[in-house]
């Protein structure tokens, strides 16, 4: 899979490479689960872009899966 940022970058991988490597490139998130930077990502979406995630999953894949699917449906991000 691969998608592009509204800001350009590309990330491409599993769901589950590509929600670890939007964390490495994030401030602040380096010691999250990936269930954390999930929640945070949620979380800033909600607070900055005024964009409600619907992520859902037990494990760390369905939860990348799940937020991959949920920014692609909302606009913020496409599939490159």
């Amino acid at each position: 899979m691969k998608i592009v940022m509204r800001d350009g970058r590309v990330f491409q991988g599993t769901a589950l490479q590509i929600v670890k490597a939007m964390q490495d490139m994030a401030f602040g998130v380096e010691d999250f689960t990936v269930p954390k930077y999930i929640e945070w990502v949620v979380a800033n979406a909600r607070k900055f872009e005024e964009v409600a995630l619907n992520v859902k999953g037990e494990t760390d894949e369905e939860l990348a899966a799940s937020l991959v699917s949920e920014m692609l449906r909302t606009g913020l991000t496409a599939k490159g």
